[in-house]
């Protein structure tokens, strides 16, 4: 069975029905691939993994980030403490010596550096060494997060010569009743 039908001189074509259901389906999984696509970018751009919102009731009103749309991850903008972890660990040498808990594991303090280079938004996690849900008391965690907030003059996140706002971490390893290691 041609397509083609003659008559005359005229040469009429016939539309092959099998090729134009083909044809819209892939021109309908084509619109559904592209649509998936246009969602998980936009779900993946206005809902960031991890981000730290602000919260009135355990937020410093007084800290203000500058784009509250774009607090990126600190290793991809390169922030930083002047001197390091190494400084860090000296800045806590006083308080390393005279807290003691009574667990052992991981103490996460997850915050906010804005583009000034001020810290804030403080998130805390705290596990055992087999990553379960542990707790640490509140009074000794509270002087931790205070000394994090007296290192002063953080080096915020840059690209391209521009400051950003980014997300930081800093992990202090308890063992035998003491900080032994912050990373």
């Amino acid at each position: 069975m041609s397509p083609y039908t003659i008559h005359a001189k005229f040469i009429t074509i016939k539309p092959n029905i099998k090729l134009k259901n083909k044809l819209n389906l892939i021109l309908f999984i084509s619109f559904f691939l592209a649509a998936s696509l246009t969602i998980w970018v936009y779900y993946q751009t206005t809902n960031r993994t991890g981000k730290i919102e602000f919260n009135k009731d355990i937020d410093d009103p007084e800290f203000v980030v500058c784009d509250e749309d774009r607090i990126l991850q600190y290793y991809s903008v390169k922030t930083s403490y002047p001197g390091g972890k190494r400084e860090i660990k000296k800045q806590f040498s006083k308080l390393i010596s005279n807290l003691t808990f009574k667990d052992s594991g991981l103490i996460t303090f997850r915050f906010v550096v804005n583009c000034n280079g001020d810290v804030g938004r403080f998130r805390v996690k705290m596990v055992n060494f087999q990553l379960k849900k542990n707790h640490f008391e509140d009074q000794k965690i509270k002087q931790i997060q205070k000394e994090i907030q007296k290192l002063k003059k953080w080096n915020p996140g840059k690209w391209r010569s521009e400051s950003f706002d980014s997300y930081y971490v800093l992990n202090f390893k308890i063992e035998n009743s003491k900080i032994t290691d912050i990373f």
